[in-house]
Parts: C-alpha cells; structure tokens; sequence
C-alpha cells in the first residue's frame, strides 16, 4: 500500500483554514461573556461523561465560539459530535485540533478514529503512514495496525504489528500484546498462543495471559513463557 506522504488532501485544506484562526479568536476573545471557560468546560465534561451528549454539545459549542484556536476546545467538541453520530463535523473539528498541536497525541488519535468513522480510508492512512515516515516508532505501527484491523484489512493490520515487533526487537510485550489481540480476533488459535507464550517472558504472572492461555487448552508453567522474536 503506497500512498502519498506529503499528507492528504482533507487534512492539508483543513490545515490551510486553521491559517486564519488565530485572529479571529482575537476578536471573539474580547467580546463579554458572562461566565469562566473553566465553569462552561467543567459543566460541558460533566454531560459527556455522563452520556448527555445533547447537553453537552451547546456548552462545547460555546467554548469554541470564544476560544476558536484553541486544539483543546476543538477536539472536546468533536469527541462530542463524534459520540453524537455527526460525523462530518466531528471530522472537521477533530483535523482542525490536530493541525494546531500536531504534536499532540490525543488530537492525532481524535482525527484518525474520525477520519475512521467517516469512511475516509484513504486519508486515514495516508495520515497513518506519514506519521510513520516521519517517525517510524513501535507505537505508530501499532497505531496503523489497529486501524486497519478496525476497518476490516487484516493483511495490513498483521504487517503493521509485525512490523512493530520487528523494530522493537523484543524489548517491550506490547506489539506481542497486539499480535495475540490480532491472532484471536482472526481465530488463529496457534498464532494465538505463541504470542501469549511471549508475553509470558516479560510477567509470568500476568493473570489475564494466564487465564487466555488455560481457556485455550494450554497449561502454563515456570518454563512456559518464549524470549520474544528478534531479542
């Protein structure tokens, strides 16, 4: 799968409309507003993490009336809108905070599970694998990995974690973690195991590797656990 990795077309026009955010935000900033962004926000989560998400939507609609560069207040308000099911707002939104902290892993994730959900897949990689490029860790190709597992491409979502297992070259249980996790979800009892054997290597007595292992006919000991591939 190769793609381009100067950034898609959606998140590149969202990221030009981000230009002239900053001044506008100088001119809603001064306007009167009667109470603290701290109260409106607080109220705001209150109703999200509840679930009322019809009463949370105003709240965050008016943070970002008053803060309109701010990433923060454009993701809580497309989280918000992505829980609601308003997916095209959600995704414009969740771009927008991205490309005013790009650096900011929380508003990457929030502008992938939109992009996700909009059905945009080739943005979405195409935002995945740039991140890789760019970066290349064991996490980013974890990150494509479930992605791709998510919308259904198993092939891909396999060479991403094996891919991160590669590079990580044993020193972590967490691509192995996501092996098995991939492993189970295909049915692929054997895959399956071996890398629950690996994650063994780094706490045998992880309770829930333990329980999996015995749901699947195994019978973990002290010499049960594999050093992981690569180490």
């Amino acid at each position: 799968m190769k793609r381009s990795r100067n950034g898609s077309r959606a998140v590149r026009t969202a990221r030009a409309g981000a230009l002239g955010v900053g001044a506008l935000s100088l001119v809603l900033g001064v306007a009167g507003c009667s109470r603290p962004l701290s109260q409106v926000r607080a109220g705001a989560n209150q109703h999200y993490f509840d679930g009322r998400y019809a009463d949370a939507q105003p709240l965050y609609q008016e943070i970002v009336d008053r803060r309109p560069g701010d990433a923060r207040s454009n993701y809580e308000l497309g989280r918000n809108l992505l829980a609601m099911g308003q997916i095209t707002e959600a995704r414009e939104r969740m771009i927008l905070a991205y490309n005013l902290e790009p650096s900011n892993e929380t508003y990457f994730e929030g502008m992938a599970d939109a992009l996700a959900a909009a059905g945009n897949e080739d943005d979405l990689f195409d935002a995945l694998e740039h991140r890789i490029a760019d970066r290349g860790g064991v996490a980013d190709y974890i990150m494509l990995g479930r992605y791709a597992q998510k919308i259904g491409k198993a092939d891909e979502a396999e060479r991403a974690f094996l891919g991160a297992a590669e590079i990580d070259r044993g020193q972590s249980a967490a691509p192995q973690k996501a092996l098995a996790g991939f492993y189970r979800s295909i049915g692929d009892n054997d895959a399956e195991v071996r890398r629950l054997r690996m994650m063994l290597w780094f706490d045998s007595q992880d309770a829930e590797v333990n329980a999996r292992l015995r749901e699947l006919g195994q019978i973990p000991g002290p010499t049960f656990a594999l050093p992981p591939a690569g180490r």
